[in-house]
């Protein structure tokens, strides 16, 4: 082989390579992209119930939210997965995606097995507070929460609340219980129970900062008591 034609060949290799490592970060620019979209959408159907755009009960039709948003059907399919995979979407083959409608009875049941779970987190936690790390994601989590006032109402508060009782999962470490919590989703209940949640949410508020006081001290009992106090309170 002459010198001129391993030169070629060599160059050849490296264009090869650079047009896949292009490909290969287009590809991940349209995932990111794609990502982006989804979630925008998935976030604004939240945002919506807050605001009356969309109503518990409401049919999402695939088309009109595709023309209202710009983004392709396939987005929209994902959106309304992530919706589905946080319990705020149905999905059925005979009428597409509906915003889900709890019942009292429904609402009341998730509770129970909720309010149980996150106890035992709380007590968990309370166990591994110890952890590199652990009290200042605790603290972080609790400063979010309190920083709202009680009846705001908004989207951010009911996500803050979210973080708060996924912080006590994470500083549990324990997967099983990771595994089987019910997926109870704070929007759909702030949004269908408005009314009846209001009246106790000055109560409720001050309830974040003392289940972090005891998962901060160390105590684990006393963490527990008060996610059941704060449970029989919504």
């Amino acid at each position: 082989m002459t010198a001129a034609r391993a030169t070629r060949m060599t160059r050849g290799k490296r264009t090869a390579r650079a047009v896949a490592r292009a490909h290969t970060s287009h590809a991940r620019q349209n995932s990111r992209g794609t990502s982006t979209q989804r979630e925008r959408v998935a976030r604004d159907i939240i945002e919506g119930l807050y605001e009356g755009r969309f109503q518990p009960g409401q049919r999402l039709i695939e088309a009109h939210l595709t023309a209202a948003y710009g983004i392709s059907r396939s987005t929209v399919r994902e959106a309304l997965n992530q919706l589905t995979a946080s319990g705020i979407v149905e999905l059925t083959e005979q009428r597409g995606a509906r915003i889900r409608m709890l019942s009292i009875q429904e609402a009341i049941d998730t509770l129970v097995v909720a309010g149980a779970l996150y106890a035992l987190a709380a007590r968990l936690a309370a166990s591994n507070i110890e952890q590199p790390g652990a009290k200042q994601l605790m603290r972080k989590a609790t400063d979010r929460v309190t920083a709202f006032e009680p009846s705001s109402g908004s989207v951010e508060h009911t996500l803050a609340r979210n973080n708060f009782y996924a912080t006590l999962m994470v500083l549990a470490k324990n997967f099983e219980l990771s595994r089987v919590l019910p997926n109870v989703d704070g929007h759909l209940f702030r949004v269908q129970f408005r009314s009846l949640l209001r009246a106790a949410d000055r109560k409720r508020h001050a309830d974040y900062e003392r289940i972090a006081a005891a998962v901060l001290a160390g105590r684990p009992a006393a963490a527990k008591a008060a996610v059941h106090a704060h449970v029989r309170r919504a």
